[in-house]
This record gives structure tokens, C-alpha cells and sequence, in this order.
């Protein structure tokens, strides 16, 4: 038999046998286990993908310096979506990091009012361009109260 004409007998029965599988695996018998694992008393929350990680107190020193850096351009957008006098000195209470084609850092300003307003700085360490621009700086309409949650 020549070669090619083995190759093309192979192939054909290779694929009469896929096709009469469906390409299905095997199937595996499997034996059930009646042992329990034991509970825990907390059970942890799954980490969402794109989450920002949970609210800090302790803002570190780098987080700050990204703070103080935009602070002009927070201002200016602070007075614009909420009304606050332009002597108002904004400062971080808490912060967090979002992992977002970049890098976002949110804070959270308490307001004259008693509650919080979420500042978001884009950063994209990537590009040398990007850094110091008004347009990565974005405030959220919606405050917050101080002890809410759902921040």
C-alpha cells in the first residue's frame, strides 16, 4: 500500500470514529463522598474582578502626593459639581485602588456638608504624557453619608 493512500485510510477512520463519538469524552465513573467539610463560622466575600479594594484610613505616602498633585483640578471640580466655596481645602479621608487599563485611585472627601464625595484620578503609568491632565480627574455627583455602606 503506498503511504498516501494509508494516510488518507487513517485519517478516514479517525474521523468516522470522532464523528460516531460526537467528540465526546468517555465517561467517567465517579464515586460520591458523604464526608462533609467542616463550616466555617466566616465565610469570606468573593473578590470581584475590576472591584476597587476595600476603603483605607491609613493613606500612604504616594497616595497622597497623587492627591496633592491634582488638588487644583479637584477643587475646581469640586466646586463645580457641588457647590463648595472656593477656600474649601480638600483633603482624602479614605482611598482606594481600582486595577482599570491604568490605575485608578479614589478618594473620599468629606464635604463642609458632612458627607463624602468620590474623587477618581486616572493614572496610566504606562504613558508619560498622561499624568497632571484635567481630564483624569473625575467627581461623582452622588455624596455620600459618613457611615454608609454602600460607598
Amino acid at each position: 500500500m503506498h503511504p498516501k493512500t494509508l494516510f488518507i485510510a487513517v485519517c478516514f477512520f479517525t474521523i468516522l470514529c470522532v464523528e460516531l463519538n460526537y467528540g465526546a469524552p468517555t465517561k467517567k465513573t465517579t464515586v460520591k463522598t458523604t464526608t462533609k467539610a467542616p463550616k466555617t463560622t466566616i465565610e469570606a466575600k468573593p473578590k470581584l474582578l475590576g472591584a476597587h479594594t476595600p476603603w483605607d484610613k491609613n493613606i500612604k505616602a504616594k497616595h497622597k502626593k497623587i492627591f496633592d498633585d491634582y488638588k487644583k483640578v479637584i477643587s475646581k471640580k469640586l466646586q463645580e459639581t457641588h457647590n463648595v466655596s472656593k477656600t474649601f481645602n480638600p483633603k482624602p479621608e479614605k482611598f482606594a485602588t481600582q486595577a482599570v487599563g491604568g490605575i485608578n485611585y479614589l478618594y473620599l472627601v468629606k464635604l463642609p456638608i458632612n458627607k463624602y464625595a468620590v474623587v477618581s484620578v486616572h493614572d496610566v503609568i504606562w504613558k508619560k504624557d498622561h499624568y497632571g491632565k484635567e481630564e483624569n480627574v473625575r467627581v461623582r455627583p452622588q455624596t455620600y453619608e459618613l457611615n454608609d455602606k454602600n460607598i
